[in-house]
């Protein structure tokens, strides 16, 4: 997704253009571009290079400042904070600038350009384009007066020089008052350390007023402080960009502080009462104020989206000391990086690389209990034998995350198909997008039922496929009083869904219910479900149905049948964050199809339009763009449509361009939203030459990065990647075998297993 705001505004700006449409360039053949480059003819070759194994621990490759700056909409809003794969507890740095924290730039809390942290909060995101979470915060002070009350009173100057970040460790110094801070978790417990200097006055201000951003708000809250066995409990109702669709949420903590409390107080609106030990109001917290002949002040603190006593229980469960908690961290994140063996030339392909598979295990969220508990998005309390999870970016995840998953992390992806259909139970249909306790509506689609289709065409089926299949099943043919798809009727009677009842979306929906459709009806057919064929048959009416064969784009149609020809550089209106020239290609499970209908040499020509009208003309990254945009999801197939139609040279060009160009080191090193690990999961296929048809047990060839790679799936069978004269610029593949045996655009995910696929590279375009 993009930045919400920033996207907004040009969707406003590109749907008020009074412009007529420009014609669409006549192409009559692969070589009838109108712009030619070589993308990477300025780029140094590595191939001297040996490529070498990469040396353990992989955890030492994961730089988490990736993607944490950026500008325009190449924002990363991801987060250095302290995390367990898929924890709830999130503890980071929440940064603002002259005062303000915009939402576009701090969606996750932290933005690399800040100068000041503000407080360090537990609940948050990873690389959304939407600000919510953040609540009750913790910040360490020396001293205490009313103007530490207010909105961002208690924030402290910083360095990024003083930082230190790592899988499972964040640490920094306050410029303000030399306090080193340190952070780290365990999947519902986040813990804080202190160090303060000599002979202060010792303060730690729990701000449950606390805003990740500006673009959230705290409703109420309440502390409670327990003198007696230094806790400090409460709630935060925080509404977001995203959970004010169904009122806001509840995020309650228990802290426990490793030593006494000498004073306390409540305040409230910036009044201080000392010595409360309870306040409720939009804008509350506590402040402790400890002996200062004890230096080192430690917070542990349980979380829960249920409510206090569970906070309290899951701390109880997971409380240990900080050390063990952050070697714990650092051994989990090990072992999951382990999954994946790389050989590469250059550490610079080893920290994109590693640092791509730790962004992949952020979000979804834990949200069950220690004892199983969870509030579900009907806003009832259930339990859950599995893993409950929440903060599903579906629209996103399901064309790369989800895949990955399935196909390296199978008992973490049954998990979470388990989540999903338990939700549909709980609510009466697939969510779109649930964040926390609710489901928010968010975007377009069905991408749940997608994600469902994979897991279960890959044999990731241990989790109740019998009464997902029927939600799914049921939302694709009836119009649900709430939640579902939208336009069923239109849907069913036109086979597409028409300009005239969404104006802002409708040939998106479309091709997104078709891509849905074609996917359930791959899960059906598995099923061995009668019906399950009229589903694909729907899925190839409906892109056939917009497709103009004259401009050879989708264009909305009318109930009546009209069709509108737009500007196919427009982006908004008919399309969701995008353009004509980006859904262009937004057919991934019919890709023959389309090739077919546009003839080869055309539709080839078509797509490397798509990126040479970007590449080739110097235009800026952190722009919008209406030709290819690698942070832009309808794109994110687009330049694996080469190997789908088997051009493997086109593919090696724009394929090794995307990933040289658009992926980096450093707070700039995303080309845009992370959204939930969708684009550091496209980095992870893109450098091992192979893209999942999301809905298939099909993979697309492409041009692999790494010269070697071995992935031990959990509980799998290994699977080998060889391309032992790969680089950045021996990029095109002359040939592809499957255990030696020649295989052309695709491979099946049963293959797999104990399988090697071995790729012969060339620096030479192929003919």
């Amino acid at each position: 997704m993009r930045v919400r705001l920033l996207s907004a505004l040009a969707w406003i700006v590109a749907c008020s253009s009074s412009a007529p449409p420009a014609p669409p360039p006549d192409i009559v053949g692969v070589d009838g571009d109108d712009v030619e480059c070589d993308p990477l003819d300025s780029v140094q070759d590595d191939s001297s290079s040996p490529a070498t194994d990469t040396p353990t621990p992989l955890v030492q490759w994961v730089d988490p400042m990736v993607g944490t700056g950026g500008e325009g909409w190449a924002v990363g809003t991801t987060y250095p904070g302290a995390q367990v794969p898929f924890g709830m507890a999130r503890p980071g740095p929440d940064t603002s600038y002259l005062g303000g924290a915009a939402s576009f730039l701090h969606c996750s809390g932290y933005s690399y350009g800040d100068d000041t942290i503000d407080g360090f909060s537990m609940f948050r995101l990873h690389g959304a384009g939407i600000a919510d979470y953040g609540g009750t915060a913790l910040m360490p002070t020396i001293g205490m007066d009313a103007s530490k009350c207010a909105t961002r009173g208690h924030g402290s100057k910083f360095q990024h020089a003083n930082e230190t970040a790592s899988p499972g460790y964040y640490s920094v110094t306050l410029d303000d008052t030399s306090i080193q801070v340190e952070l780290t978790a365990t999947t519902h417990v986040a813990f804080h350390r202190y160090t303060f200097p000599a002979n202060a006055d010792e303060v730690v201000i729990v701000d449950a007023g606390h805003l990740i951003s500006d673009g959230t708000s705290v409703t109420s809250g309440t502390v409670t402080i327990d003198p007696t066995n230094d806790e400090v409990s409460g709630v935060a109702h925080v509404v977001g960009q995203y959970s004010s669709a169904f009122g806001g949420m509840d995020l309650y903590f228990a802290a426990r502080f490793s030593q006494p409390f000498t004073t306390y107080g409540t305040y409230l609106d910036g009044a201080l009462t000392d010595s409360s030990t309870s306040q409720t109001g939009d804008d509350v917290g506590a402040y402790l104020h400890f002996d200062p002949s004890q230096t080192v002040i430690e917070a542990h603190v349980g979380l829960s989206l249920v409510d206090v006593a569970h906070a309290e229980q899951n701390l109880a469960a997971e409380d240990t000391t900080f050390d063990l908690a952050k070697q714990n961290a650092s051994a989990a994140w090990e072992t999951r990086l382990e999954r994946a063996q790389i050989t590469a030339r250059s550490d610079h392909e080893r920290k994109l690389f590693y640092t791509a598979l730790y962004h992949t295990a952020q979000m979804p969220t834990v949200a069950s209990d220690v004892d199983g508990s969870y509030r579900g998005i009907d806003g009832n309390v259930h339990s859950a034998s599995f893993r409950y999870f929440t903060d599903f970016s579906l629209w996103d995840t399901y064309r790369t995350l989800d895949p990955l998953l399935v196909l390296l992390y199978p008992d973490d992806a049954s998990d979470m198909m388990a989540s999903l259909v338990q939700m549909g139970k709980d609510a009466g249909f697939l969510p779109r997008w649930p964040i926390g306790t609710g489901e928010s509506g968010g975007m377009i689609g069905d991408g749940a039922t997608i994600a469902l289709a994979d897991a279960y065409v890959k044999g990731v089926r241990t989790w109740d496929a019998t009464s997902g299949y029927q939600i799914a099943k049921t939302q694709a043919t009836t119009q649900l009083p709430k939640g579902g798809r939208d336009d069923v009727q239109d849907w069913l009677t036109l086979g597409y869904i028409p300009i005239d009842d969404s104006q802002t979306s409708s040939v998106s929906k479309t091709l997104e219910y078709a891509a849905a459709d074609a996917a359930l009806g791959n899960w059906g057919a598995a099923m061995n479900d009668a019906d399950a064929s009229q589903f694909t048959t729907r899925a190839q009416g409906a892109w056939r149905a917009l497709y103009d064969p004259t401009s050879r784009f989708f264009f909305p149609k009318a109930k009546d049948g009209t069709m509108t020809a737009e500007d196919p550089t427009l982006i908004g209106g008919p399309y969701t964050e995008g353009s004509a020239w980006q859904y262009d290609f937004m057919v991934p499970f019919d890709v023959a199809g389309l090739a077919a209908t546009m003839t080869r040499p055309v539709i080839l020509g078509r797509v490397e339009q798509l990126f040479t009208r970007f590449a080739c003309t110097g235009k800026a990254n952190f722009l919008p763009q209406p030709y290819y945009w690698a942070s832009n999801e309808p794109d994110l197939f687009s330049g694996w449509v080469f190997g789908a139609v088997g051009d493997m040279t086109r593919a090696g060009r724009w394929l090794r361009w995307t990933t040289t160009t658009s992926y980096d080191e450093g707070p700039a090193g995303l080309p845009g939203n992370d959204d939930s690990g969708t684009m550091s999961a496209f980095y992870i296929f893109a450098s091992l030459g192979f893209y999942p048809v999301p809905g298939t047990d099909t993979y697309v060839l492409g041009s692999p990065l790494m010269t070697h790679a071995v992935l031990t799936p959990s509980g799998g069978a290994p699977i080998t990647i060889d391309a032992p004269a790969a680089s950045v610029l021996t990029r095109f593949p002359t040939s592809v075998t499957l255990n030696g045996a020649a295989v052309t655009s695709f491979v099946h995910h049963g293959d797999l297993p104990n399988a090697t696929i071995h790729f012969e590279m060339s620096q030479t375009p192929q003919d």
